[in-house]
């Protein structure tokens, strides 16, 4: 492990940032992301939170993906099942109340109001049954999209599994590009949050006031990462930053 190199004035911020190998990385996310924790994902669209996504949610054994725009493929490249209707297929219940991985997708491009409607039950209906069978990790794509309420208007669904599913010990990570645009639960109760190189000030104020840490420190970090290279920021105050670079799929 190596430090982070940042500029002179910043060398005792530069003390609390450890860069790991991405291997290292995988193996410390895996043991410290508990079932029942959440993670929260900031930074714009193709800038890599799906290649940082997809081997940590290898982790977990049933994962369930909502696609509100439906623009993503990687993740059916690596056998996730795309689904547009409700209930899950019998034979994949059926591989469920067996103990065997599931992987699914909930959504597809839309391009009406009759298929935006459908689109927003159908992912309804999956946050409701993340909410009462427990033990899924739900992962909510574009939490933007999903949470305005002139597109989808699930922001409660979601907050309130966010607020009520450890008990149930259900995971939710949530990506979005702007905390501003989306419930303050979405960083208020994850455990750790990721940030890609940003140079919004109000939005990392937001971010170290919820998870705890000194602004001016987390933006000096932010400030430095490059291009492709993320910061997870455990909610522990005590915790270092962890600078990785996740490699492509």
């Amino acid at each position: 492990m190596s430090l982070l190199s940042v500029p002179e004035e910043a060398e005792e911020v530069a003390k609390r940032v450890v860069a790991v190998t991405w291997n290292i990385f995988l193996q410390w996310i895996t043991s410290v992301w508990e079932i029942g924790q959440h993670i929260a994902i900031i930074g714009p669209t193709g800038e890599g939170k799906t290649t940082f996504l997809k081997p940590v949610l290898d982790s977990r054994k049933w994962v369930m993906v909502l696609d509100p725009k439906g623009l993503d493929d990687t993740l059916e490249k690596y056998g996730y099942f795309r689904l547009r209707e409700f209930p899950l297929p019998r034979q994949m219940r059926n591989d469920i109340a067996e103990g065997k991985p599931a992987r699914i997708i909930i959504g597809g491009e839309s391009d009406s109001e009759a298929a935006d409607a459908h689109l927003r039950e159908l992912m309804r209906k999956a946050i409701e049954m993340c909410r009462q069978q427990g033990g899924w990790t739900l992962y909510v794509d574009e939490f933007q999209v999903l949470a305005d309420r002139r597109m989808y208007g699930l922001d409660k669904p979601v907050e309130r599994l966010l607020i009520t599913s450890r008990g149930k010990k259900s995971s939710v990570l949530t990506s979005f590009q702007a905390l501003a645009w989306v419930p303050r639960a979405a960083t208020r109760q994850a455990s750790f949050t990721v940030m890609l190189p940003t140079r919004d000030v109000a939005m990392i104020k937001n971010v170290a006031e919820t998870m705890g840490r000194d602004w001016k420190d987390l933006m000096l970090a932010v400030y430095e990462l490059p291009r492709f290279h993320m910061l997870v920021i455990p909610k522990s105050p005590t915790a270092p930053l962890v600078l990785v670079h996740p490699p492509n799929l």
